[in-house]
């Protein structure tokens, strides 16, 4: 039975062979370019402190990065608490939207549009403040 099972096998590896079968590893990009890191900070009502999101009953923070084309490269959803969520990109111009969020998902903030630039080899901040009139 083994026999058989190798057999069929061996036959399927040379018909692939014969036929030009090519396996490729496209999981890095060797064309994707020069890249830097783009750091989205946020606080509430200036505080980054532990009790902060209890206070104002944010679980998540909804933060979504575009492209100057207006495709979105990056779309995450950290824990509040974590206050810093970073994105290794290519070089180049990018938005920022960030949204407070709360358990179960729905937006309880206005959302701050921030527009950034990404340099080479660099780490590039956007830091975004919550005043209280921005969370409803």
């Amino acid at each position: 039975m083994f026999t058989k099972i190798m057999s069929a096998f061996a036959g399927l590896a040379l018909c692939c062979v014969a036929n030009g079968c090519v396996v490729a590893d496209h999981s890095t990009d060797p064309g994707a370019g020069p890249t830097g890191t783009l750091t989205t900070t946020w606080t509430l009502d200036g505080s980054s402190g532990s009790d902060v999101c209890g206070y104002f009953q944010v679980d998540r923070v909804h933060v979504v990065i575009a492209d100057d084309a207006g495709f979105v490269v990056a779309d995450e959803e950290p824990f509040c608490e974590d206050f810093d969520v970073s994105f290794d990109l290519s070089i180049g111009p990018y938005s920022s939207e960030v949204t407070l969020l709360d358990a179960g998902g729905g937006a309880v903030s206005d959302t701050i549009v921030t527009d950034v630039d990404v340099l080479r080899g660099t780490e590039t901040f956007v830091d975004v403040d919550f005043p209280p009139s921005s969370i409803f």
